[in-house]
């Protein structure tokens, strides 16, 4: 998804492994016998990770570790992490699995272990009401009069590097704020994933619109530490499970179709 991977990430594991610094031993029988699953996560990613008013999580990848920990019959506990420490935190052993609308990457894989994809995002470009007609796809956006934002470290931040030669590219710390400056005129078009798009759009009718080209297909999956091979069998046996029995799609539903999240949020979606 919207992550990228700094090569000092590599650096950092290899010491964290030489130093001894990770867990041993089988990690499903360490966290059944701590009886708690700890999950880092950033929140603010649309539906998948939130955190309301009151310090309650809410999304997606929520509802998905809350079952993922009642099948190993422990409870789970949230550790809100900033995206550039996320990879770094888990290698620390401050959590046990990443659940954040992780992309799965090539250079993510070298250093963290991934779960089979539990979901299929990709690319759009947001763009103020304003450029509405004019720019009708990444061709027509990259214009030196353009100015794109993209949120600090993601695959938007690596696809719009790597695609657009002329238009500025200005990086920001949150995808809200991305999204809010482009409404405010203050950015041309912002790139990031679908899902968050798709909602944003559809609570600021009339102040941005998205674009209807899919730039890029990527996979979410859950990441662990490559010594952890059996916590990844384990969700992914999960996971097969969850989609069987109807699990996946009922908290589809409601997070992504029926938004029953939004009501925690007054006025701000």
């Amino acid at each position: 998804m919207r992550r990228y991977l700094l090569k000092a990430i590599l650096c950092l594991s290899v010491l964290l492994v030489t130093s001894g610094s990770l867990q041993a031993g089988p990690a499903v029988d360490r966290i059944k016998k701590s009886g708690t699953l700890k999950v880092g996560v950033e929140p603010g990613f649309l539906p998948f990770e939130m955190r309301t008013p009151k310090d309650e999580w809410v999304g997606f990848d929520v509802e998905m570790m809350k079952a993922f920990a009642k099948s190993l019959g422990v409870k789970v506990q949230f550790t809100s992490t900033k995206w550039d420490g996320i990879i770094p935190g888990l290698m620390a052993s401050k959590y046990d699995l990443i659940a954040s609308g992780m992309t799965i990457t090539p250079e993510r894989a070298k250093i963290v272990l991934f779960s089979k994809p539990y979901y299929d995002a990709g690319l759009k470009i947001l763009i103020g009401k304003k450029l509405e007609g004019q720019v009708k796809n990444l061709a027509a956006l990259d214009n030196e009069k353009y100015t794109v934002l993209v949120k600090l470290g993601t695959t938007g931040d690596i696809f719009a590097t790597k695609n657009l030669k002329k238009a500025k590219i200005r990086r920001m710390d949150s995808e809200a704020d991305a999204a809010q400056s482009v409404v405010l005129g203050r950015g041309d078009a912002f790139i990031y994933d679908k899902p968050f798009m798709e909602i944003y759009e559809s609570g600021h009718k009339g102040k941005v619109v998205l674009l209807p080209d899919l730039l890029s297909t990527e996979s979410f999956g859950l990441a662990a530490r490559k010594t952890d091979k059996d916590l990844i069998e384990a969700f992914n046996s999960f996971l097969d499970a969850w989609k069987a029995n109807g699990g996946y799609d009922a908290a589809f539903k409601a997070m992504f179709q029926d938004l029953t999240w939004k009501k925690q949020f007054p006025n701000q979606f």
